[in-house]
């Protein structure tokens, strides 16, 4: 969240990139399909938090990749809430860029740490 641009939009970056990749569509395919057309580089920083998106293309989002406007929209209490460990994992996904068996790994030590600190609390 150092990149300047309000938290709303890196977690809406992250939700726009989750549902893409579960749709197994690349940056450049989502860009193309939007009207005007789009980027992979805009499709990539929109995804990253790095640039804010236009109603209507967020309304264009939705439409290719055949969700509601509503699941992509990060909840109004999620910028003051603490993360969740699903939170965690995307944004460790995203930024680390991990194969799937390392991020599962780091994730379960984490789990696991966070679990015996409870414990002892």
């Amino acid at each position: 969240m150092t990149n300047g641009i309000e938290p709303f939009y890196e977690i809406l970056g992250s939700k726009i990139q989750e549902v893409r990749e579960g749709k197994k569509m690349t940056q450049s395919q989502l860009g193309l399909s939007l009207t005007p057309p789009s980027t992979r580089a805009s499709i990539a920083n929109i995804e990253n938090g790095k640039q804010r998106v236009l109603v209507h293309t967020l309304m264009q989002f939705a439409r290719t990749m055949g969700v509601s406007v509503q699941s992509l929209l990060p909840p109004a209490e999620e910028d003051s809430r603490p993360a969740s460990p699903r939170d965690v994992e995307l944004e460790l996904k995203r930024k680390l860029k991990l194969p799937p068996p390392q991020l599962k790994k780091l994730v379960g030590a984490a789990r696991q740490s966070n679990s015996t600190s409870k414990k002892r609390a």
